[in-house]
């Protein structure tokens, strides 16, 4: 009898552990699910010694790019600015954007904006603006190519495609991406589909201290239709 009562006893005493361990085990499956999923804002500027963009030049001089961004899981939604501390008007940019992913597949769409400095920059007239729909794959470990395809949906009359292929590198802390874009319309001098970026970007972190690090990158861009080459250095902070 008491031996039964022992044998009772220490199955007892398991099915607790079993039960303390499932219980832990969920907890920390929660919590770890809770933390993925859970929403983050960021705020930042970029310092450009040129903006480029896509191959094509928007400013002859520094620009000054602030950004804020919001997270939740898959969801993105951000706001990004680009002004040019120097002469040309074509530098002023204000741009919404928003994203979703499924998995290494992003779908997005960005609302591109053009004010101008001086005048009347009718921002609340749609005519102003250009509506972009991307669809975009940003690779993985066995397959690391990016690809992106976007395609103007409103107030561009020729509907204008971008494509772009991009392959990472790295060589010691310092990531290396190269690329190469082609569009039509408005990418290329005759509207007609070509080649009109291609280059790759170094990229580094430069820890300034413990809690903050300094983003820095150079990219060697050139667009054969333009025949144009820019070398474009960026400070992100």
């Amino acid at each position: 009898m008491k031996k039964l009562r022992t044998i009772k006893f220490k199955i007892m005493k398991t099915i607790k552990r079993i039960l303390l361990l499932v219980i832990t085990i969920l907890s920390i499956s929660t919590i770890t699910a809770q933390e993925e999923s859970k929403a983050t804002f960021d705020i930042g500027v970029d310092f450009a010694s040129r903006y480029v963009w896509r191959g094509l030049e928007f400013s002859d001089s520094p620009a000054v790019q602030p950004y804020a961004e919001y997270n939740s899981g898959n969801f993105t939604l951000g706001i990004w600015a680009s002004y040019e501390t120097g002469g040309q008007v074509v530098g002023q940019e204000f741009d919404f954007y928003a994203s979703y992913a499924i998995g290494a597949v992003s779908l997005g769409f960005t609302d591109y904006a053009f004010p101008v400095d001086g005048e009347s920059d009718g921002y609340f007239q749609l005519k102003n603006h250009i509506g972009e729909a991307t669809i975009s794959f940003d690779g993985v470990e066995k397959f690391p190519l990016t690809f992106m395809v976007g395609v103007n949906v409103y107030n561009d009359d020729g509907n204008s495609v971008y494509t772009e292929l991009g392959f990472p590198l790295k060589i010691g802390k310092t990531e290396l991406s190269a690329f190469v874009g082609a569009g039509n319309e408005i990418y290329s001098v005759d509207g007609d589909f070509k080649v009109t970026n291609f280059g790759i970007t170094a990229s580094k972190e430069i820890k300034m201290t413990d809690s903050f690090s300094l983003g820095v990158s150079t990219s060697a861009i050139f667009n054969p239709d333009t025949e144009d080459a820019y070398l474009v250095f960026l400070i992100s902070i």
